[in-house]
């Protein structure tokens, strides 16, 4: 090979060296950009805005921050931000893990409205306390609740029920326990009497002593 040639096989190497090592700074620079501009923006967002308006708001943050590097999300994490619909979440998680160290304060706004949205989503369950006094399982499992005045309820069992014992296998032990149900009601059509009527939708069972 001539010298000729040797220069220009070295001046490829060293061009692709740049690119090596600069590309990873590039990076580094757009996503800090991004989570800057995300962490701004949030905490701009008012406290007064609901759990549901809190979120978009948030989402539309870091969107509106992500936009102007969308070729390299793609490129890079391959996040396509014209399918935001499925690739949101990707997103939301690849920013939140940067925003640890850039703006705690943000993360822990994000946090305690999370907390809150919990909360408020089960204070609005029901909540009743009893003996169980039967077990139904013709098609789907409906136990039936006496409380201390008396009153008997039915309960029924349509998705997972949060508790602390394995439901699907021992239910039937339930027979005479003292138990505490956490339900909401919902309205389902009624073929018997053709008509609407409210059923208690079991969300939590949980034992107890007395």
């Amino acid at each position: 090979m001539n010298f000729l040639g040797s220069l220009n096989l070295f001046r490829l190497f060293v061009l692709f060296m740049l690119l090596f090592i600069l590309n990873p700074v590039y990076s580094q620079n757009y996503m800090d950009e991004i989570v800057n501009k995300s962490c701004e923006c949030l905490i701009s967002v008012p406290d007064s805005l609901d759990s549901e308006e809190f979120n978009m708001k948030l989402g539309l943050c870091m969107l509106e921050a992500s936009m102007p590097y969308k070729k390299q999300l793609k490129k890079e994490f391959g996040i396509d931000l014209d399918n935001i619909d499925v690739e949101g979440a990707r997103l939301g998680k690849l920013i939140g893990i940067r925003m640890t160290t850039v703006c705690p304060d943000a993360l822990v706004k994000i946090t305690q409205r999370a907390s809150e949205t919990e909360k408020q989503g089960r204070r609005e369950l029901m909540r009743e306390h009893g003996f169980i006094t039967g077990i139904d399982d013709d098609f789907f499992v409906v136990f039936t609740l006496k409380d201390e005045n008396g009153k008997i309820s039915k309960y029924y069992w349509l998705s997972f029920i949060d508790s602390g014992i394995e439901l699907t296998e021992n239910y039937t032990d339930l027979m005479g326990k003292p138990a505490t149900i956490l339900y909401e009601e919902q309205e389902f059509f009624d073929p018997r009497i053709k008509e609407y009527r409210k059923f208690n939708i079991i969300k939590e069972l949980l034992l107890s002593d007395n």
